[in-house]
């Protein structure tokens, strides 16, 4: 019991130990994108610079491809963070914001995953259809790596909220809400982080920083706002968090305001919340060869509802073989009865598939060793 307590608060030693040094690194990495919808007079409207509105749908086709990839969500936080960043201190075009986006993406996953998970750049750029060449993402790397000082180990709001989370979940102020929710600890950050990806798609956000964005999402999560008085343990501990990252009181209730609104959104069942979807366009050079393919659709007989299929047999082959067990027939029956061959023909064989192909389903193959009349194959070897 004394070694659980032991590690116990060595756990929670630790959160508050890298808590504290995230928050004294988080200014450093925090972007300024006050200036995207700001027109200058020497902008050319056919080249125009990017806007919030283009950044915003860039980080949502980001959050679908690192969901399509299956990468971290860390992965994702950070290329946000990079794509932010460089738009801060650098005017973009238009034209080169789907290769920066899918670069800040290559250099995050490049960061964090390993090295045998990850895809090759050309594979990147296939799959996130930047339309730009794999020359142009590896320059397009050395001018990020540049501007940014090769300095990719950001402090993001996803590293502040599951420093937040994990701390309250040590202490076991959050025990009541998540057996209220039935939920468990990780099933609660993990929603919970979905939603913060959903905020980080969307440009105002941004001029929240991270600590505060992190624990106004939190505190909307756990319903801290309504439930103040009646939960002091919990009030109590948040409020030490708030002191810890030196958080401003205004800016987190405008923040929360903003929050409240959005995720009034996002859980409407007519919701807003981003969905990018990847439309795959096919080469004529593709297309015609993806056309003989249809020749192997198989137009098979359709089935009636008194139980024959379109060949004349009904029923199925166990019904047919229980009723012939409980009535025994004399081998003369056997053979003598013309009807009964062509029976047993019909219900014991199967159409060559060869045959299906070719569209010529009138010859049958038995399934005695006799050859598809077609295709002089046995049915085992074309596949009946």
């Amino acid at each position: 019991m004394r070694n659980m307590c032991d590690r116990h608060a060595a756990d929670l030693g630790r959160l508050w130990y890298q808590l504290q040094t995230a928050v004294r690194r988080a200014p450093s990495y925090q972007p300024n994108l006050i200036y995207l919808d700001m027109v200058e007079d020497d902008d050319d409207p056919r080249d125009p610079v990017v806007s919030s509105m283009q950044r915003d749908d860039a980080v949502d086709r980001l959050r679908c491809l690192n969901r399509c990839l299956r990468f971290k969500h860390e992965a994702f936080a950070l290329a946000v963070n990079i794509l932010d960043r460089f738009l801060s201190i650098m005017k973009v075009r238009v034209k080169f914001l789907g290769c920066l986006a899918i670069t800040s993406y290559f250099i995050a996953i490049n960061v964090l995953e390993e090295d045998q998970e990850l895809p090759s750049p050309v594979h990147l750029i296939r799959i996130s259809q930047c339309r730009c060449t794999e020359a142009d993402l590896f320059r397009m790397e050395g001018i990020v790596c540049q501007k940014l000082y090769h300095d990719f180990g950001a402090v993001t709001p996803l590293t502040l909220l599951q420093l937040y989370h994990g701390i309250c979940v040590t202490t076991g102020i959050m025990d009541a809400i998540l057996e209220k929710r039935n939920l468990t600890p990780a099933e609660h950050l993990e929603q919970t982080i979905a939603k913060l990806e959903a905020c980080l798609c969307r440009s105002p956000f941004t001029k929240f920083t991270a600590p505060v964005l992190a624990m106004s999402l939190l505190m909307c999560e756990l319903d801290v706002f309504d439930t103040r008085d009646s939960d002091p343990g919990l009030c109590s501990t948040l409020n030490t968090l708030k002191v810890a990252s030196q958080i401003n009181e205004q800016h987190l209730v405008e923040c929360q305001k903003k929050l409240e609104e959005f995720l009034l959104q996002y859980s409407s069942p007519v919701s807003r919340r981003p969905t990018s979807r990847f439309t795959w366009v096919l080469s004529s050079r593709t297309a015609r060869q993806l056309r003989p393919s249809m020749q192997w659709a198989m137009d098979l007989p359709t089935i009636l509802e008194d139980g024959t299929d379109g060949y004349g047999s009904s029923g199925s082959s166990e019904e047919d073989i229980s009723s012939e067990e409980d009535s025994p027939r004399s081998d003369a029956d056997a053979v003598c009865s013309d009807d009964d061959d062509v029976f047993q023909t019909e219900i014991k064989s199967s159409p060559c598939f060869r045959c299906h192909i070719q569209k010529s389903r009138q010859k049958f193959c038995p399934i005695q060793q006799q050859c598809c009349n077609t295709c002089g194959q046995l049915p085992q070897q074309a596949g009946a």
